[in-house]
C-alpha cells in the first residue's frame, strides 16, 4: 500500500488511541480545550501525516521514503545555546523561499505530508508564516526557542491548524537556563502562555542526557509542562555535535532503554502524547533513529541524512528529496541499520558513519563536524 493509502486508513488512529489509556485522556483534553476546527487541523495534518507515516514504516520491510522532512530555513538565532547542533555552523544566509516551497512541494508529491521547521531559530525567517498557508495539507511543526512567540505570532497560528508549535526546554528554569541562558525559562513559560490563552495546541521538545535525566523522566516535570498546556512532549537523545560537544554526558543505549520505559509508565496516566527519538522500543509510534530516512536541508541547501550526521553530497538547490533520497550515501547510512531495533547512529555506531562518510567523500556541513565525529569514534574505541 502507497504511503497516501496509508494515510487515508483512518482506521488504526482509533485502534491504536482505543488501546492506549494516557491517548484517550489527551482525546478527551483536546475537545474540552480545543476548538473544532484546530482539532481537526491537528488530525489531518498531524496524526494522519506524521503518526501514518510511523505505522507504515514500522510495519513494512521494504525500503520507504522518509516520513518526514525537516529543514532549517536559517541558522541565525537570538540565543546561543550550549551544544546546538547549529553553533558551529558557518552563517551564510537563508534558504530561499523559492526552494523552501520546492522542497514541501516535492515531498507532497512523494506522499510526505510532515514537514519540520527548525533552525536557528525559524520565528526569524521573513516570509515563513507565507509558507505555511501556501501548503494546507501539508503538516508543520515548528520547533521554536519560544523566546520570540508575540501576540502576532499568536494570531497567524490561529488560522494555520495545519502547523504545530514545539518549545525547545531542557529541564526546569536552573537546568534549562544553564545551557540556554539567564532567563530563558521565563521568556519560554510566556511563549506557552500567549498559546495556551489563544487556544492553540503545542507541546515541547527536550534533549536528554546524564545532567538532566533524572529532572525530565519524572513526574513532577510532565505534570508541570500539562500545567503550561502541553499536548505532547518530545524526548531527544543528546548526540555529541554542534560547537564544544561533550562526550561524557551521552546516555548509552541501555540508559536510553530504560528512560524510555519510565517515561511510558509516567505517562500512562496522563493526557499527553509522548514522542520518543532515537533507539526504538518496539511501537509504531517510536520507530528509533531516523537516519537516512529523515532529510534533513541546512539554510545552505545542503541535505544530511539527520541534523545529527552533519555531512552532504547533494544540495537542494540542485536536487529534489527523491533524488536525495535515493542518493547512494542515504541508501549505505540506511543500511547501517540493523533491522527495527534502531538506535542512534552518531552515538551507537559512529566508526561505521565515519566509514560511510568516508566512502562517499561526503563533505561537512559543519565547520568542525569531521574533527567531532573522529574524536567521537576513538573515544568509543578507547572506551
Amino acid at each position: 500500500m502507497s504511503i497516501v493509502g496509508v494515510i487515508a486508513e483512518r482506521g488504526f488512529v482509533s485502534r491504536w488511541i482505543g488501546g492506549n489509556s494516557n491517548l484517550l485522556l489527551l482525546q478527551k483534553r483536546l475537545k474540552s480545550e480545543i476548538p473544532p476546527g484546530r482539532r481537526r487541523g491537528f488530525y489531518q495534518t498531524w496524526v494522519f501525516s506524521h503518526l501514518g507515516a510511523r505505522r507504515r514504516q514500522f510495519a513494512a520491510d521494504e525500503e520507504l521514503s522518509p516520513l518526514t522532512i525537516k529543514v532549517s530555513p536559517t541558522l541565525r538565532c537570538n540565543l546561543r545555546c550550549r551544544g546546538c547542533f547549529a553553533g558551529d555552523s558557518p552563517v551564510s544566509g537563508d534558504l530561499r523561499r523559492e526552494t523552501l516551497d520546492r522542497i514541501v512541494e516535492r515531498a507532497s508529491a512523494l506522499g510526505i505530508r510532515s514537514v519540520g521547521v527548525i533552525g536557528g531559530e525559524p520565528l526569524l525567517v521573513p516570509g515563513i508564516f507565507e509558507t505555511f498557508r501556501a501548503f494546507p495539507r501539508t503538516g508543520f511543526y515548528l520547533v521554536t526557542n519560544g523566546t520570540l512567540v508575540d501576540d502576532a505570532t499568536v494570531a497567524k497560528l490561529q488560522e494555520l491548524p495545519n502547523v504545530i508549535t514545539i518549545f525547545s526546554i531542557e529541564g526546569f528554569e536552573r537546568t534549562n537556563d544553564s545551557l540556554r541562558g539567564e532567563g530563558v525559562f521565563e521568556r519560554v513559560l510566556e511563549g506557552m502562555r500567549r498559546l495556551r490563552d489563544g487556544k492553540l495546541i503545542f507541546g515541547f521538545s527536550t534533549v536528554v542526557h546524564r545532567e538532566n535525566l533524572e529532572e525530565v523522566v519524572s513526574e513532577h516535570y510532565l505534570d508541570f509542562m500539562i500545567g503550561q498546556g502541553c499536548f505532547f512532549g518530545g524526548f531527544l537523545p543528546y548526540v555529541p555535535v554542534g560547537s564544544a560537544p561533550r562526550y561524557d554526558v551521552v546516555c548509552d543505549e541501555a540508559e536510553v532503554r530504560e528512560y524510555y520505559r519510565r517515561i511510558d509508565e509516567i505517562s500512562r496516566t496522563r493526557p499527553l502524547l509522548i514522542l520518543k527519538e532515537g533507539t526504538s522500543d518496539g511501537t509504531f509510534l517510536n520507530t528509533g533513529c531516523g537516519a537516512g530516512e529523515t532529510i534533513h536541508i541546512t539554510a545552505s541547501g545542503e541535505a544530511e541524512p539527520c541534523n545529527g550526521i552533519e555531512f552532504s553530497t547533494h544540495n537542494a538547490y540542485h536536487a529534489d528529496p527523491e533524488e536525495i533520497f535515493s542518493s547512494a550515501f542515504f541508501r549505505d547510512i540506511r543500511r547501517l541499520h540493523r533491522g527495527k531495533d534502531r538506535c542512534c547512529l552518531v552515538i551507537n555506531h559512529p566508526e561505521e558513519v565515519l566509514q560511510t562518510v568516508r566512502r562517499h567523500a561526503a563533505r561537512p556541513t559543519h565547520l568542525t563536524a569531521l574533527e567531532h565525529l573522529e574524536a567521537y569514534a576513538a573515544s568509543r574505541n578507547a572506551a
